[in-house]
This record gives C-alpha cells, structure tokens and sequence, in this order.
C-alpha cells in the first residue's frame, strides 16, 4: 500500500509538470471571434492619391473623428449634387471648399476638396490663435482642436484647418434699392467728389492677411482697442488720411450729420450677416445702395459726432456679425 501511495503521488506530480508546459486542448470553433463591425473602420483606403480612414458611420457626429480631406478629380457625370450625395455633406460645403461661385459648374478633369464634414476650410494667418479662430466662425475651439486632431494649441502661419459646421466670413451681400437722381449719379454720399490730389486707384491700400482689410493706408495706428464699453477699434492716421472698404459689399448706409455720436457715419454689408460700420468721417464718398470692392476708397478720416481731444481725427471701425459687435482685431491684422 506505501508503494502504490507512491506511485499516485509521482503520477499526479508528473501530470501536473506536464499541464504547466503543454497548453490544454481547444477545438478551432472554441477559438474563432465574431467578426465586429468596428474593426473595418481602421483601415486605410486610397482614393486618387489620398489615403482616407473608411467608416460606415453616416451621422454627421461620428464622422468628425475624422479629419482628413481628399482630393477628387471631377469625371463625367459629377455634380456638386452628385458628389454631396457620395460623401454625405451638403454641395455649399464643396463650393465652399473650392471658391466656387453661385451656380458655377464644374467640369471633367477639375480638382476638388472634398472635406469629410460640413463646414469651410481656414487657412491660418500670421498671429491667429486656435481661440481667436474659433470666435471668428463662432464654433467652439474643442471642435476644431478635435476634428483637426491637434496636440495643444500651437499653429503655423499657412496651416490649414477644417472648421467643421463653420460658415464662410465673407458671402455675396444683399442688394439695396435705392432711387438713382442726375445729381446722385454723377456725385457720391453729401455731393462732394473725392481729392483730386491722387486718382482714386491710387489711394486704395494693399490687402493685408486678415479676413478683412485695414479700412487705412499702412500709416494709419491703433488708438483705442477693443473693450467693455468700446466695441472698435479707433485708427488713426497724423492730419486725417483715406479710408477704404474693408471687403467688398453693399453700402446699406450713409448718412451725414449727429447720428446718435457716429457722426457722418457708412455701413457695408459683405455678407453672411456681416456688416462693417466707419464713424466720424470728414466725407462721405458713397451712398446707400452702392456696390463697393475690397480696398476701395469710400471717405476721408475726421472728426464729427461725438469725439474727445485734440487728436479726435480718426476712424470708428466696427465688426457686427449677426448684430453682434466683435473684436475687430479677428478679423484683420494691425
């Protein structure tokens, strides 16, 4: 009986060796997974030199994981319909994408952007922050940061981001009726015709980096920024200077006299609610109705309304987008 004790134990210390070496038998079906649909959505696709992440998903939310573009070459048969339908986000975003105008067409052999969600293309200007983008398209700065898949807040100076659900700044303004006399027609805003020092191409300002245009030549400086009970910047240029569009668009306003403080004061619409507004002006150069381009001379820097100081010569410049006054300084660069 000791001996068959024994041999029990060495047998069962044997077994035991052995079970910590060879790995348990499992039949094949035992080991196979169902297969989940998620898995599929971490490859890599190629399409027309682009690598894209594929996904099934088709709600707008999930696809902001995403953020790569693809370029596509336009072939026979594609519309801006036809091609919203295909990548799921709306036509306006394409042409957006690819400054295509109001009913432009595209034609075989084009290039186009194609975004992986709704909204617009920005490209980053010199001194523009991830905060400072965000406020411009009012979106929130996390969106971006998500969708661009950004690691802190840090940009370069040409860096593309995609804004998704953003809107452009700047769109075709509306049109104003106004009734056209003999005199209106060959004079502009009060009746008087700009300084016949320079011809009126030559006293329009270079276009500066920013959404808009500085509203005055490059001698022009900040005197008043914006702030809580301010919402403007006040340029001003040494003895008064010209002052010019910001953007091109349709003056909706220009009027001489007190005008609550503004004094001879114009508004330009540009646009997807954006408005401009010019306050304190020695001249008025255009009336209301007046299609004006980026850049074009519009009045002459003074002082009339409400304007404190010796050095009051200089120009009220406001941004409202949807009615709202916001820091002009996200819009163009000093």
């Amino acid at each position: 009986m000791h001996w068959l004790s024994l041999r029990v134990r060495l047998a069962c210390g044997v077994a035991l060796l052995v079970s910590l070496v060879i790995p348990p038998y499992a039949p094949k079906p035992a080991m196979a997974f169902e297969d989940v649909e998620s898995v599929e959505q971490q490859f890599l696709l190629v399409e027309d030199g682009f690598l894209m992440k594929s996904s099934s998903l088709t709600q707008q939310g999930g696809r902001r994981a995403y953020s790569e573009a693809i370029a596509y070459t336009v072939k026979e048969g594609d519309s801006l319909e036809r091609l919203a339908l295909r990548y799921k986000i709306s036509k306006e975003t394409i042409a957006w994408t690819n400054n295509l105008r109001e009913g432009a067409t595209i034609h075989p052999g084009d290039e186009l952007v194609i975004l992986p969600v709704d909204g617009v293309l920005h490209t980053v200007k010199a001194g523009q922050t991830l905060l400072g983008i965000a406020e411009l398209y009012d979106i929130p700065a996390d969106a971006v940061a998500q969708q661009n898949k950004m690691k802190g807040s840090f940009l370069m100076a040409g860096q593309e981001l995609i804004i998704p659900g953003g809107k452009p700044i700047v769109t075709k303004p509306v049109i104003v009726a106004a009734a056209m006399s003999s005199k209106a027609s060959s004079k502009k805003g009060n009746g008087r015709t700009p300084p016949p020092t320079k011809p009126m191409e030559e006293l329009t300002t270079a276009p500066t980096s920013g959404v808009l245009q500085k509203p005055c030549s490059s001698n022009c400086f900040i005197t008043q920024y914006f702030n809580a009970g301010h919402y403007a910047l006040d340029l001003q240029e040494k003895g008064g200077g010209p002052i010019f569009a910001a953007e091109a668009g349709t003056v909706i306003r220009a009027e001489n006299g007190w005008n609550g403080g503004f004094g001879n004061v114009i508004e330009i619409d540009h646009g997807n609610a954006l408005v401009t507004l010019y306050a304190h002006n020695k001249e008025l150069y255009v009336k209301a109705g007046d299609q004006v381009q980026r850049g074009q001379l519009i009045a002459a820097m003074g002082n009339t309304g409400l304007v404190y100081g010796a050095t009051g010569i200089h120009t009220h410049f406001e941004v409202r987008v949807k009615g709202v006054k916001k820091n002009p300084l996200l819009y163009i660069e000093e």
